[in-house]
């Protein structure tokens, strides 16, 4: 059942058994979990079906680290959440990322990528991917009919992704009907959570405060409540939520919004190619049903011999009339969503790079080239499977936790009356020097394993560190640890010293890895649902808004 909260009375008090608080991955992953069970589930979003101005502009706030995109622009405030911005691109976290690496601060998670993988494996269903095989081995021949795959290589690794199909790309539009459908299911648009109200003792949550996007407060009540709200709202409404402790929910011990962690991306250097490094080039590549990308990474044994952290290299293409002829034809092609959320491509261009005159010039010269590409869109010849010598370097990196880079308060507040988050965005020492060592490494075993040479062009300066990107991730700022002094959740995402709160998404990673991080929030929203359904069928039956201590 749906609900806009814009047509409840004020003061309505909605009494449920579980509140999810966010309908991104995380929160709609839980909500299909637990559909057309006993219990009722009230799944609170605050935006509507499509993009609106006014609400996204709940989510402006301030960056005062490392530069970083408009928070406002750096997520999705309506059902679907962050998925309606995103491009699919799903990959587990690899073994060594939930190990301890001494070499790595605040490293290590509360249980080894085997407690997950039965549900990487449930999450790869949800998502409609393909087999939850990662590995180059197992897709060797089928990729071997499409082009030449290389031998493997004791330090350099193939890291494979796989790309969720389009329809079910977009969370809130795959899903919308499941969760509308459902039983025990209700669904309030509009709804945008104030705080998060605890007993005196603040070791429970009695209710939520509410306010429709117009203003009007109502409040809720439940059982339990799953924030799921995403990586910087997440630690906001838990220090937002400071009548009973002034620290805010949670925050005991000044651990809630530290731990930020994004993957640093750079364009940096060139490589001229081998015909057996297509393996490497091609954006995407079909198996059956299922899309396959591929990067080039180092293997654990590397990673631990010289003490770096996970990083992955992609080459693409380049072909300067193709990109300016892209952005001339973007000139043209507006929509709101495009307008409002800049693609990750489009986000990470140089605007100065190049003048639409410019552009303009460099198409009309190569009129040969216009009549190529029309050719080949009537011919529907994909251009992934176009072949160039010559190709930039895109690197990304692991970042390690850094207690200093945060997610704080402002004193600027949002037309709803909240506090605003400041955004402080720090890189470490070891996350520049992943980077840099990282990429001299594959370098030198791409060229002595014949598939091309690489130009390493990254120097250590502070221009060069200036121009690092994000990836729109956002991780660690409630972070999961069996000690309540080192993170703020436990190893089933419940927080420290809460009976009936819980955290679900990227934020309660320990540590970020080098995988996109969706399926890793897929897979834990379904473990923690599990967690969740055995605890409700063995708890004795306790009314709404009152503390549980059994759970």
């Amino acid at each position: 059942m749906l609900v806009d909260a814009l047509k409840l009375p004020a003061e309505t008090l909605v009494e449920t058994d579980i509140c999810i608080i966010g309908a991104g991955a995380a929160g709609i992953t839980l909500a299909r979990e637990l559909r057309d069970r006993p219990e009722q589930v009230c799944l609170l979003e605050s935006g509507g079906f499509d993009y609106e101005e006014q609400i996204q502009s709940l989510y402006a706030g301030e960056n005062t680290g490392l530069a970083y995109f408009p928070l406002k622009e750096a997520r999705g405030r309506y059902f679907g959440g962050s998925t309606n911005l995103w491009g699919g691109w799903s990959r587990p976290m690899d073994e060594i990322d939930f190990e301890h690496r001494p070499w790595m601060p605040y490293s290590g998670w509360c249980f080894p990528k085997a407690e997950l993988d039965p549900y990487y494996e449930r999450a790869q269903t949800a998502c409609h991917l393909g087999a939850f095989e990662y590995d180059l081995a197992y897709w060797q021949e089928a990729l071997a009919q499409q082009c030449q795959v290389p031998a493997t290589t004791e330090q350099l690794a193939t890291y494979l992704w796989q790309i969720i199909p389009c329809t079910h790309l977009r969370f809130g539009e795959a899903y919308r009907a499941q969760i509308e459908q459902a039983s025990n299911i209700t669904t309030y648009l509009h709804a945008n959570v104030l705080e998060i109200e605890t007993n005196d003792s603040a070791q429970a949550v009695t209710r939520l405060w509410v306010a429709s996007s117009d203003g009007k407060q109502f409040s809720v009540a439940a059982k339990i409540f799953v924030l799921a709200a995403g990586g910087i709202e997440n630690p906001r409404l838990l220090l937002a939520s400071n009548r009973v402790q002034s620290g805010g929910v949670g925050n005991q011990h000044d651990l809630v919004g530290r731990f930020f962690m994004e993957h640093p991306y750079l364009i940096s250097g060139k490589a001229e190619l081998s015909n057996s490094a297509e393996l490497y080039t091609r954006i995407k590549f079909p198996v059956g049903e299922t899309f396959l990308a591929t990067g080039l990474g180092l293997s654990k044994e590397v990673q631990e011999r010289e003490q770096i952290l996970n990083f992955g290299l992609r080459l693409l293409a380049i072909d300067e009339w193709l990109e300016a002829y892209k952005r001339l034809r973007s000139q043209t092609q507006q929509s709101v969503r495009h307008k409002a959320f800049p693609s990750i491509a489009e986000g990470r261009k140089n605007a100065g790079k190049s003048s639409t005159i410019a552009d303009f010039i460099k198409v009309a010269s190569r009129p040969d080239r216009f009549a190529d590409r029309m050719t080949k869109k009537l011919f529907q010849q994909s251009m992934a499977a176009r072949q160039f010598n010559s190709c930039d370097t895109h690197l990304i990196g692991e970042q390690a936790p850094n207690p200093d880079s945060r997610v704080t308060l402002s004193r600027d507040r949002d037309k709803l009356g909240m506090n605003r988050v400041q955004l402080d965005w720090r890189l470490s020492p070891i996350d520049k020097y992943t980077i840099a060592r990282s990429q001299q490494l594959i370098a030198a075993e791409f060229e002595r394993s014949g598939l091309g040479k690489i130009h390493v062009e990254l120097t250590d300066d502070e221009a060069t560190w200036r121009s690092v990107a994000g990836s729109y991730h956002h991780i660690g700022t409630t972070r999961m640890s069996s000690n309540p002094r080192e993170g703020v959740v436990d190893e089933h995402c419940q927080v420290h010293g809460i009976h009936n709160l819980y955290v679900a998404g990227s934020s309660v990673f320990p540590t970020s890895g080098l995988s996109n991080p969706t399926l890793t929030i897929v897979a834990l929203a379904i473990r923690l649902a599990d967690r969740l359904k055995d605890r409700l069928d063995n708890s004795a039956e306790i009314s709404p808004a009152v503390a549980v201590q059994a759970l």
